[in-house]
């Protein structure tokens, strides 16, 4: 997993379509609602989900990881931080989300043995609280799965 969140990481941060967020508001969390203290907006925080191991006696076997990419966004008046605008630019969630699978999608990171790098499910817009601002969050799921050789 460790490989996986990271190498996400990076590829988000270098990504020409996401260079409206900086490198440091594009984090790893230990939990969706915790942002780092200073954080800027929009921002995207990476949390490591569940991994499950698929196992055939005698066989290789197959790992399967699910990260969660969480987007936060300022909550803007009417339906901007959802849609985004146009002038001033302004970035919402959904175009956010759009950004990142256009980066993510089927993007197995030259990672050995990665077979699968798809979206699982997308979540709903949220509203939360957060150091007494108002922000909207959005879960995008993504699996991997990576084929693992017995030694």
């Amino acid at each position: 997993m460790k490989e996986l969140i990271q190498a996400i990481q990076t590829a988000l941060r270098n990504a020409a379509e996401l260079s409206y967020i900086t490198d440091a508001n594009i984090f790893i969390t230990p939990d969706e609602n915790l942002l780092p203290i200073g954080a800027g907006y929009p921002a995207i925080g990476l949390k490591d989900g569940l991994i499950n191991f698929l196992i055939e006696e005698g066989a290789d076997w197959e790992s399967n990881y699910a990260v969660d990419i969480i987007i936060y966004q300022l909550l803007k008046t009417g339906d901007i931080s959802v849609t985004g605008q146009t002038s001033p630019k302004v970035y919402g969630v959904l175009e956010i989300a759009d950004d990142i699978h256009s980066v993510l999608f089927d993007n197995r990171f030259s990672i050995s043995g990665m077979e699968v790098a798809l979206p699982s499910g997308e979540g709903s817009a949220e509203w939360m609280e957060s150091s007494d601002i108002s922000i909207v969050k959005k879960r995008i799921t993504y699996q991997y799965k990576k084929l693992e050789v017995n030694p």
